[in-house]
């Protein structure tokens, strides 16, 4: 991607963090970058075009995270908790994207590469969860059903954190390793 359509993009954050998802326009992106008012609509044509390079992007990088949580761990169940992390971390790193990630009414969404963003997401989760079960982990249970149980549980979490009702029970702690230790009795209990 060129120089301008990554900084119309990067605008995207500033907008929603200011004006929220509802504030995002064509017009308002291309000023917060800098350029001119009709540069967003010249490289995505409208809202909607805007919002699926956007959220296409975000999970870009959350499927990277993942995959590389899966590649770099030297233990599955060490992957799983790394994964997780990975994930807590773009909700830290990028709150705007992270406020977005599910709301695909904002797209256009039978756009083939968002949708290669998500599955790139939903297959890192697979592989690590697959690499798990070889071990005895859970062996018996459904793929799909491991999939859900697991990714609902850290999203749900890292949303409730990153909006407030968790983060009050648990204050004076930090995100990741809190994450960390109660997803890791989540995995015990699902052996």
């Amino acid at each position: 991607m060129s120089d301008t359509p990554t900084r119309l993009l990067d605008a995207v954050d500033a907008v929603i963090a200011e004006h929220g998802p509802s504030g995002v326009t064509v017009r308002r992106v291309g000023t917060q970058a800098g350029l001119s008012h009709t540069a967003a609509a010249h490289y995505f044509g409208d809202k909607p075009g805007l919002f699926t390079a956007y959220l296409t992007r975000a999970y870009d990088r959350i499927g990277a995270a993942i995959e590389a949580a899966g590649e770099e761990a030297d233990e599955p169940s060490h992957a799983m908790l790394d994964a997780a992390a990975a994930y807590a971390r773009f909700a830290l790193q990028e709150p705007s994207a992270f406020s977005v990630l599910q709301r695909l009414e904002l797209t256009r969404v039978d756009t083939p590469e968002l949708w290669q963003a998500r599955e790139r997401a939903y297959f890192g989760i697979n592989n690590i969860l697959l690499r798990h079960q070889a071990t005895g982990w859970a062996a018996d249970r459904n793929i799909a059903d491991l999939i859900a149980t697991t990714w609902a549980f850290v999203h749900g979490f890292v949303e409730l954190w990153v909006s407030g009702p968790l983060a009050a029970p648990f204050d004076g702690e930090e995100l990741e390793p809190t994450l960390r230790r109660v997803f890791a009795d989540l995995i015990s209990a699902l052996a």
